[in-house]
């Protein structure tokens, strides 16, 4: 009997790798679920869910609801001038990074241009809370604290940084 070359039995353990990972990429693919995930839903998807969270979560009777959805759209549209004023600031902010030497005032001036903005939103975000929490019926008023509560720390939590509470890969934490 004839010895296999060396050579034919590399090139026979590639060719059943090969095989190996298109059988695995194809068992993956196909078991993936149907449904898109949520992070590609459009602005507004996302913030008619949220809205109606809030309608389902109070138990708003119609209205109430009524009141509520003009209230939410008056405030969506504040809110989005200010975001793209806020967004337009801090494209101008960073573009000072092209400028071989800037002054610290001007730095300073476009920075606090844009927590003026931030107090405004914040402003426009809070006001429509509180026109809410008017518009509840004192047995809503407990269980619009605390969806509020729980809204706001989605609010707040969105990123977290190296040094903020509950990063897994804060510097600190992975230095011990």
């Amino acid at each position: 009997m004839t010895k296999f070359p060396r050579q034919k039995w590399l090139l026979l353990l590639v060719a059943i790798l090969l095989v190996t990972n298109i059988i695995t990429l194809s068992i993956y693919w196909s078991m993936k679920p149907a449904e898109q995930p949520r992070n590609n839903e459009s602005g507004a998807d996302r913030q008619r869910r949220m809205g109606q969270f809030m309608v389902n979560e109070l138990k708003l009777d119609k209205e109430q609801e009524t009141v509520y959805w003009k209230l939410r759209d008056t405030m969506l549209g504040r809110q989005k001038i200010l975001m793209d004023s806020i967004r337009n600031t801090k494209k101008r902010f960073f573009d000072l990074l092209k400028e071989p030497a800037i002054q610290d005032t001007i730095l300073q001036t476009r920075a606090d241009e844009i927590g003026a903005l931030q107090k405004q939103l914040d402003l426009v975000t809070f006001q429509h809370f509180q026109q809410v929490r008017a518009l509840c019926k004192p047995e809503q008023v407990l269980k619009f604290d605390t969806v509020v509560k729980e809204i706001v720390n989605r609010m707040t939590s969105g990123w977290r940084g190296p040094g903020k509470p509950g990063n897994p890969k804060d510097s600190a934490a992975v230095k011990k």
